[in-house]
């Protein structure tokens, strides 16, 4: 699975990584839901470590497409409020 984590690249990380992932997302879309950006920081520096830990940072060039996009840690809450309702799913950021 290649997992893009904004503004620092992508990440070659097992599969399995991805349950991890849902239980964090399901708890940032709590946060977005509460407008809580202290928490949303926090829970998206915690996916982006998780990443970084299980994987495999790739080369920049070349780019491939991403199974996964987690945003940096420093996106104001508005902005991950805007792009999960631009995507339009009740899934977060995470499909599944």
């Amino acid at each position: 699975m290649i997992v893009r984590i904004m503004g620092e690249g992508q990440w070659q990380t097992p599969g399995r990584l991805v349950q991890r992932l849902n239980v964090l997302d399901d708890l940032v879309m709590g946060a977005v839901n509460t407008r809580d950006s202290d928490l949303l920081a926090e829970l998206l520096e915690e996916m982006a470590d998780t990443v970084k830990k299980a994987g495999t940072k790739l080369p920049s060039e070349p780019v491939v497409l991403s199974d996964l996009i987690v945003p940096d840690p420093r996106t104001p809450l508005d902005e991950v409020a805007d792009w999960l309702q631009e995507s339009r799913t009740d899934d977060g950021l995470i499909p599944g």
